[in-house]
């Protein structure tokens, strides 16, 4: 073993010994932390929980790589020392229904409170997307959610958003990085006891008529769904989207759906999903079983804190699994169709299909692409707002991320349902569906498909092996996958495009970690994730046979 090795493990075991004396104040039982296995317990206290462009997602446990009271606090206290300059500073928190949710929201109250910040909190559980609309009707300086969004059960995570109700872009959010990382202290953080900054006004609830003002923000841009015997079978996935979005259909006059009920009661375990990831078609396991009995027409899933939606439609007698693409596609095509105003604008990321691009340039709407990240739609969103001439009027990603008015700044799988509900409805009775929808699309712009791969890595050891995959590749790119030429290659670290002749241009977006590879009939990207452990290549080909061949793709690059 060398010294340096030896020096590193001395520092981690002291370090390890002065975490366990403060177990006690970190919300983790003695129980919990004794019922880990070694590795687990190691883990926590190789690296530090570093926030991140991102925000912060990770495990809940003891140590400087989980989340915990301390991590938390320590986060707090970061955002305080950034709003120092700021005149009556106000954050506003939100959380969702994860395990220690409320308890890291409160934690993050006391410490802002004790340092003049003052801070509106959601009474209780509340969405993502309704976080980022709170954080611009109270005009605050910050927002926080307290979430990891679909991750598994024993992770949380902490989102920061900007004044304008959109995750910090890459400046800002590294500028509270350096502001968190400098903090050594981290167990005698200064704190005002939750109740008793609630009882001197430092801190206080969102009140329920701001509550009821968002949802007004949807029915004002749903008026309606059409009448119809449309049949919907929702469910939440033990999430925050119950009980709004069923208050909004009926609102909105739509009584036509029957929820998952087991899966509408919020619970950190998500005991009832293999993954509460309305991606992934397990998640629809329990509204098929529903839907089948009542032949519902749509099945529709929210992830956790409500910023993605997943939907089936029952077409030809099966249900029809729509990726995100799809659905972008489908939610595009409709709004383009139905848009009476300035220039429409629409918004989309580097990894999301080119057929969007098709389909908007077709009716006369300008599309931008950024990097993968929503608050870099939110960024464009922001630039907007100041021309008169353009209107934005969409933006999505892949990854089941949609947004259709901008009164949030986020994805938004809350005005989603409403919305896909009425078209839904309008075509029941035009005896058509979604899925009807999306092959006349196909045949009007080309049948363009898509499969993503996810390579799960965890640990130090994990991230470790996903860079030097990418450094591999971008070091050694190819000419050739298959039987695809590829005639242009982005590499958004160095933000360099080359073409097959050699020639080479700068990439005019800002740096990534994502290397995306050109064919005469579509691409491919090779990206690590920014909020789980996983490496993710995407394939987006004009192929019949897509699966057989992005998987071919799939596995002479990772050696499956």
């Amino acid at each position: 073993m060398s010294t340096n090795t030896q020096q590193t493990r001395k520092v981690i075991e002291v370090e390890r010994t002065q975490w366990e004396k403060h177990i006690e104040g970190s919300f983790i039982t003695q129980e919990q932390y004794d019922r880990l296995p070694e590795e687990e317990k190691s883990d926590a206290f190789t690296g530090t929980l570093a926030f991140g462009t991102a925000g912060i997602r990770g495990k809940i446990g003891l140590g400087p790589n989980r989340l915990n009271r301390y991590t938390v606090e320590k986060v707090a206290l970061g955002i305080a020392h950034s709003l120092k300059d700021h005149d009556g500073p106000l954050v506003v928190i939100g959380y969702d229904t994860r395990h220690f949710s409320p308890e890291f929201a409160q934690a993050m109250t006391s410490v802002l409170a004790a340092n003049n910040v003052s801070v509106k909190l959601s009474k209780q559980y509340i969405s993502t997307p309704e976080l980022s609309f709170h954080v611009r009707e109270h005009d605050a300086d910050l927002g926080v959610m307290i979430t990891a969004s679909h991750n598994p059960p024993e992770y949380n995570g902490i989102k920061v958003y900007g004044p304008d109700g959109a995750q910090l872009i890459d400046r800002p959010a590294s500028l509270l990085s350096d502001k968190i990382n400098a903090i050594e202290d981290i167990f005698n953080i200064t704190s005002t006891p939750f109740e008793e900054a609630l009882e001197n006004g430092d801190a206080g609830y969102i009140s329920t008529e701001m509550e009821e003002h968002y949802k007004q923000k949807i029915t004002a841009f749903i008026p309606g769904i059409p009448k119809s015997d449309l049949k919907v079978v929702f469910t939440s996935l033990h999430g925050t989207s119950v009980p709004i979005v069923p208050e909004l259909l009926d609102t909105l006059g739509f009584n036509g759906y029957q929820l998952v009920e087991e899966q509408c009661r919020p619970d950190g375990d998500f005991p009832s999903v293999e993954s509460p990831n309305p991606e992934n078609e397990s998640a629809f396991e329990g509204a098929r079983t529903l839907g089948s009995k009542n032949e519902a027409d749509l099945l529709i899933a929210t992830d956790p804190d409500a910023d993605r939606i997943g939907v089936q439609v029952l077409h030809n007698g099966e249900y029809v699994h729509l990726n995100g693409n799809q659905l972008g596609i489908l939610l595009l095509n409709h709004r383009l169709d139905n848009h009476d105003g300035p220039s429409p604008v629409v918004i989309k990321s580097i990894v999301t299909s080119d057929l969007g691009r098709k389909i908007a340039e077709d009716k006369g709407a300008e599309m931008i692409e950024v990097l993968t990240g929503f608050k870099y739609i939110g960024e464009q969103i922001k630039l907007l707002e100041d021309n008169p001439e353009k209107q934005f009027i969409f933006g999505y990603e892949e990854s089941y991320g949609f947004l259709l008015e901008p009164f949030v700044r986020d994805k938004d799988a809350i005005q989603i349902v409403p919305y896909l509900v009425s078209m839904a409805s309008a075509l029941k009775n035009e005896g058509r569906t979604l899925v009807d929808v999306l092959e006349s699309i196909y045949e009007t712009y080309g049948r363009r498909m898509e499969v993503l791969f996810s390579h799960t890595f965890e640990g130090t050891s994990g991230k470790e092996e996903i860079n030097e995959i990418m450094r591999q590749f971008r070091t050694n790119t190819p000419k050739k996958l298959d039987r695809r030429e590829v005639i242009m290659s982005e590499d958004f670290k160095t933000q360099t495009r080359t073409y097959q002749d050699g020639r080479t241009e700068k990439i005019e977006l800002p740096q990534a970690d994502v290397i995306k590879i050109h064919f005469a009939d579509g691409w491919i990207a090779l990206r690590p994730s920014g909020t789980e452990p996983k490496i993710k290549l995407y394939a987006s080909l004009d192929s019949e046979h897509i699966e057989q061949e992005a998987k071919f793709i799939n596995d002479m690059i990772f050696g499956v």
